[in-house]
């Protein structure tokens, strides 16, 4: 089972799809993508989309799709790619590889076992 985008949403620029940069090479933003096994839902993730330049720290790229030049087809193009690598029998095993490339909205989710 192949993961697909579902939805996607920016804060920062709505709608993101159409926004453009001052400078295609100096972006530094957040967005989510809902990702799923069909059309019908998914979960969020987040990821960080950033040019070389606004790289800061040990873990700023954590998360991150590091594109030299900005453009939305470049950002589809990488998130595409991440989803072509995480792929298998079910949506447990996925959303865990999905993981390990974009924030997940029930990373190191517990379920409720009971008050005590």
């Amino acid at each position: 089972m192949k993961p697909i985008i579902v939805s996607y949403d920016c804060t920062d620029h709505d709608p993101i799809d159409k926004w453009v940069p001052d400078d295609a090479h100096d972006v530094d933003f957040w967005m989510n993508f809902t990702v799923g096994p069909d059309s019908e839902g998914g979960d969020n993730f987040q990821v960080h989309i950033v040019t070389p330049n606004n790289l800061n720290g040990k873990n700023s790229s954590k998360h991150a799709i590091v594109l030299n030049e900005y453009s939305w087809s470049g950002v589809v193009s990488e998130v595409e790619k991440i989803l072509e690598q995480c792929q298998g029998q079910d949506w447990a095993s996925i959303s865990e590889q999905l993981a390990k490339h974009m924030s997940w909205e029930f990373e190191n989710y517990k379920p409720y076992s009971g008050g005590t």
